[in-house]
């Protein structure tokens, strides 16, 4: 599973789209598979997204609460796109 791009914004991470090395192939938003105000742990699968035949599941950088929701299931998604954001409960969590 690959590893989520995130930054953190005070108490905030924001989930970002990593590169997912899949030759420049249009990445698009599959399923959220968590609802905006559900908690996440570290690892979770959150989003699903789909490039061509390949789908990849996103897991949450931190533990938190999903508070935003930024893009749409069948959106078309580009690398570094900001895609959602957690609120931190341990901001130790948020630094690593």
């Amino acid at each position: 599973m690959p590893m989520s791009r995130h930054v953190s914004r005070g108490h905030r991470t924001e989930l970002r789209l990593p590169d997912l090395g899949l030759d420049d192939a249009p990445v698009t938003a599959s399923m959220w598979l968590v609802e905006a105000g559900h908690e996440v742990t570290a690892g979770d699968r959150v989003l699903e997204v789909l490039s061509g035949s390949v789908t990849v599941d996103l897991p949450a950088p931190v533990s938190g609460r999903l508070i935003e929701m930024t893009v749409e299931v069948d959106e078309p998604l580009a690398v570094g796109q900001l895609l959602g954001v957690i609120a931190v409960h341990d901001m130790r969590e948020a630094e690593n």
